[in-house]
């Protein structure tokens, strides 16, 4: 499969108390509280890569089975694939084309919107993947879009900048507008891009951040200018495979299992020491919280902690139903990681 999927505590005890009440914060507290989910509680796959929350609805990302949705109200699971719900028993090998729901079965990234979800799909092959939205009120509710010439079709990452969608495939960032619901532009190595494997994006008012194959682009959204950070700007990882925002600073996590942070003043990337015991495993991304900072490895996840400034992990060992996690989306009171053998929440205290 090519879905290749930090922390200094004296830049951030500046901003602690931004984001923490200190009540709230702290080491966690073992042992744990895990809820795990898996096809026998109604996955549609048991390989899920990508998680987002709105409101009480939870929807899963999987690899072959689709997209499933989870209402945690009625606690009813529904799988939606490109072969309809439920998924029909037999392939006669134009199950591509028979809804108009997903692209495709892989669901690599899920974003929520407004009024909508934007699903991202991945695709090897020919006549599938790229992008589509799910919007309850619209009927139907499902809108597919085309692969803006097959340059947005296998898709690694997606981010909302207003009324704009960016979208990151394999070959290049491509942008959409959302109300015209046209592609707007496409951008590649050929315009500044670091590498065309687009792994993670960051929209800021001015910027677009793009982690890629080839380090980390940033593109100024009124100049149209890319500015290019490789190793002569302090990154010792070819491959970014997440960024994020951290208070007034950006995170960045290399596939190897390195962490940066970006220092404005000198316009470079320093690398950030953790301490936990899997801090070598390869990343696969990051998310960020107001009390924590979860890393999802591929031999756990790093968390820390903002408040007392120390790393600790997560591992089977502690209630994870696998090593391998992909992602990471808080809920109320809950973080869901997605593994390679189905979702783990971990229940925090209210």
């Amino acid at each position: 499969m090519n879905l290749r999927w930090t922390f200094s505590f004296l830049t951030l005890v500046t901003f602690v108390s931004y984001f923490v009440n200190p009540a709230d914060a702290g080491p966690m507290k073992r042992p744990l509280s895990f809820q795990q989910v898996t096809p026998k509680e109604g996955l549609s796959s048991d390989m899920v890569y990508a998680i987002a929350v709105q409101g009480e609805e939870i929807w899963f990302g999987t690899y072959s089975g689709g997209a499933t949705h989870y209402d945690k109200s009625n606690k009813v699971f529904k799988a939606y694939t490109t072969k309809g719900e439920p998924m029909d028993k037999v392939d006669n090998g134009k199950s591509i084309h028979w809804q108009n729901l997903l692209p495709y079965n892989h669901v690599s990234v899920i974003v929520t919107d407004v009024d909508r979800i934007w699903f991202g799909t991945y695709f090897y092959g020919y006549g599938g993947g790229g992008i589509s939205y799910y919007q309850s009120q619209r009927n139907p509710p499902w809108k597919r879009f085309n692969t803006n010439d097959e340059r947005a079709k296998k898709i690694v990452s997606m981010a909302v900048d207003g009324e704009s969608l960016w979208v990151g495939s394999e070959q290049g960032l491509s942008l959409l507008d959302k109300k015209t619901e046209a592609w707007q532009g496409f951008y590649s190595t050929q315009d500044g891009l670091s590498g065309n494997f687009v792994n993670s994006i960051l929209v800021q008012p001015d910027f677009v951040w793009t982690g890629t194959n080839g380090g980390i682009s940033r593109l100024d959204k009124v100049k149209k200018t890319w500015k290019t950070f490789s190793q002569n700007e302090g990154l010792t990882e070819t491959e970014i495979k997440s960024l994020v925002t951290v208070g007034q600073k950006i995170w960045a996590g290399g596939i190897g299992g390195t962490l940066l942070e970006y220092d404005p003043m000198s316009d470079h990337w320093r690398k950030i020491e953790s301490t936990d015991s899997i801090r070598n495993g390869g990343i696969y991304s990051i998310t960020v919280t107001k009390e924590r900072v979860f890393v999802c490895r591929d031999n756990g996840v790093s968390l820390y902690d903002f408040l007392t400034g120390k790393w600790e992990s997560l591992t089977v060992s502690d209630g994870l139903l696998s090593n391998t996690v992909f992602c990471a989306t808080e809920d109320k009171n809950s973080i869901w990681f997605g593994t390679d053998k189905g979702v783990s929440r971990l229940i925090l205290a209210p």
